[in-house]
């Protein structure tokens, strides 16, 4: 048996895992978080300041930087990652924004002002497919709801495209390419992050700097978990420190770092059992269609029933979204992800889907 087996065989990165289902369970999270964001104004879900939502965000960066690590090291091929990495977020992106130009747009904006001949609409489209701002005037099309955004949740989509081409640019100049050079990457990463609300007015920065350095923050740490594999099999006994220092000092400078370790060794121990069950291993993964569509479908649903609690408002648009995921995954999203290139530079069995 060869190396490359070998490492299949044991590792469970490699083989079956439940992956898929940490994301659905993220996705879930934020959606819980948005249900009463758009009702009350306020998620009730977080211990200390840390909302079930916001962590869920920087479980899918942790996520997305362990399975990113792995393509990088195991196809070596940077021209077939950064086409995988194309394929997976803009086919289903582009078709939400289709959707915005030609039925939320001319539906929700006031009183009908909107059309598909509106240069805002188009200008809107743009700016989010080149990585841009998606809160712009022209995406406050809900005017009657408490919140007036399209689609919120698109704001970290540039930030995962960001991820995605400085981790290819740090794995070709060889910054990443080792644990302890990983490691070093993201110490300095997150020391950035935690000290500059120490030493300047971060309202005065550019606003996309702080949640390019927390969402980087949290994507090294899953690059940094596919160095140190010893590390993706956390002790229920580390599981319970992390959780309890949180607990203790959640709420001062490192929290949010304790959180998203404790998130991530939870993560890795729910997602990366010994033995997985293989029908949770094979599920269909909507956690992505979940993500982008939600937003836009509570905001409907709410436009149509206004005074929804948030438990009504889940029930009603539950169904709706996870019929919108799974027609985006089944149609869009997995049929694009066949036109991936097979490198032959690969070392390792193929990437699981991320």
């Amino acid at each position: 048996m060869n190396k490359a087996r070998l490492k299949s065989s044991i590792d469970p990165l490699f083989s079956a895992n439940h992956l898929t289902a940490v994301r659905w369970a993220l996705a879930i999270a934020v959606v819980l978080g948005h249900v009463s964001l758009l009702t009350t104004g306020f998620e009730p879900l977080r211990i200390h300041d840390w909302t079930a939502s916001y962590m869920a965000v920087n479980g899918f960066f942790v996520l997305s930087g362990l399975l990113i690590a792995k393509s990088l090291h195991s196809r070596r091929d940077i021209k077939a990652y950064a086409l995988s990495r194309l394929l997976r977020i803009y086919p289903a992106l582009v078709v939400v924004l289709v959707t915005f130009l030609f039925v939320f747009a001319p539906m929700f904006s006031a009183e009908n002002t909107s059309s598909v001949l509106e240069p805002g609409s188009w200008l809107y489209v743009i700016r989010v497919l080149i990585m841009g701002d998606p809160d712009s005037p022209t995406a406050q099309i809900f005017s009657n709801n408490l919140m007036t955004d399209f689609n919120g949740p698109l704001w970290t989509i540039r930030f995962e495209l960001a991820a995605y081409i400085l981790a290819g640019a740090a794995f070709t100049l060889g910054l990443v390419n080792g644990p302890w050079r990983s490691l070093f990457v993201f110490v300095i990463v997150q020391v950035v992050y935690l000290s500059a609300p120490v030493f300047t007015d971060t309202d005065l920065l550019p606003q996309s700097v702080m949640p390019l350095l927390r969402l980087s923050s949290a994507f090294l740490v899953g690059m940094v978990l596919w160095h140190w594999p010893v590390l993706r099999k956390p002790p229920i006994w580390s599981i319970f420190g992390l959780l309890i220092g949180f607990a203790i000092f959640g709420s001062g400078p490192f929290g949010e770092l304790i959180a998203t370790l404790s998130l991530s060794a939870i993560m890795l121990r729910i997602g990366l059992p010994k033995h997985a069950s293989q029908r949770i291993a094979k599920m269909p993964d909507y956690s992505y269609g979940i993500y982008i569509w939600h937003y836009p479908i509570l905001q409907a649903v709410l436009v149509a029933l206004p005074a929804l609690s948030p438990l009504v408002l889940g029930a009603a648009a539950a169904p709706i979204i996870l019929i919108i995921a799974s027609v985006s995954w089944h149609f869009i999203e997995k049929p694009a992800l066949t036109l991936k290139p097979t490198s032959s530079k690969k070392s390792a069995p193929s990437e699981s889907i991320a």
